[in-house]
């Protein structure tokens, strides 16, 4: 697809939106380094560290305990890892449920409390509430909400866009329009233009 250069700062959230198969996953891809660009180039601050929600919930080990899988990722004491764990809504015996007989919502909280540890300052979600339920959908907000990296957001989820987008990159008819605000003030603006 076309499209301007585009600028994701410290501290923003942009919503990467559109229709099934309009390229929104490939563009995630792209910036992964899985797949070359078609044209153009990709330009990365030197301190980025990239966190990939769908790579944290594909690394869960099955036959590790909640707790086990934590450990497995930072060292921490057993009183820490609770209190952390807690965060995510693993309270007394749920941290030591094993992986594989976690709901998906349950895998998906376990996920995002584990990319919460890398020290990711580049978020790249694609559809992360998908699966999750709204206790999770909750937590996955809140936390989103108080991270003070970069986000980039792949939903269709309008609550949680709204909520976190300080820009929206719209991909239609196979250019991607960028818009500087939220998703409300971008249908405001919509709204604006069908009254002219």
């Amino acid at each position: 697809f076309d499209s301007d250069p585009i600028l994701l700062e410290r501290g923003e959230c942009a919503a990467l939106i559109g229709p099934n198969g309009s390229g929104k996953t490939t563009f995630l891809r792209t910036l992964l380094g899985q797949m070359p660009p078609l044209r153009g180039e990709l330009k990365f601050g030197a301190s980025l560290k990239v966190g990939y929600f769908a790579q944290a919930h594909d690394s869960l080990n099955p036959n590790n305990t909640v707790m086990e899988e934590l450990l497995r990722h930072r060292h921490m004491l057993i009183g820490q890892a609770r209190n952390y764990l807690a965060q995510y809504l693993f309270r007394t015996d749920d941290v030591f449920k094993p992986v594989s007989a976690l709901s998906g919502g349950e895998r998906g909280r376990l996920a995002l409390a584990l990319l919460a540890l890398e020290d990711a300052n580049l978020l790249l979600l694609d559809e992360p509430s998908n699966h999750l339920d709204i206790p999770a959908q909750e937590v996955l907000q809140e936390v989103l909400e108080h991270f003070d990296g970069t986000i980039l957001l792949v939903s269709h989820d309008r609550y949680l866009i709204d909520h976190l987008a300080t820009q929206i990159w719209e991909l239609r008819d196979g250019s991607m329009h960028v818009f500087g605000g939220s998703y409300a003030e971008l249908l405001a603006a919509r709204a604006r233009e069908s009254e002219q």
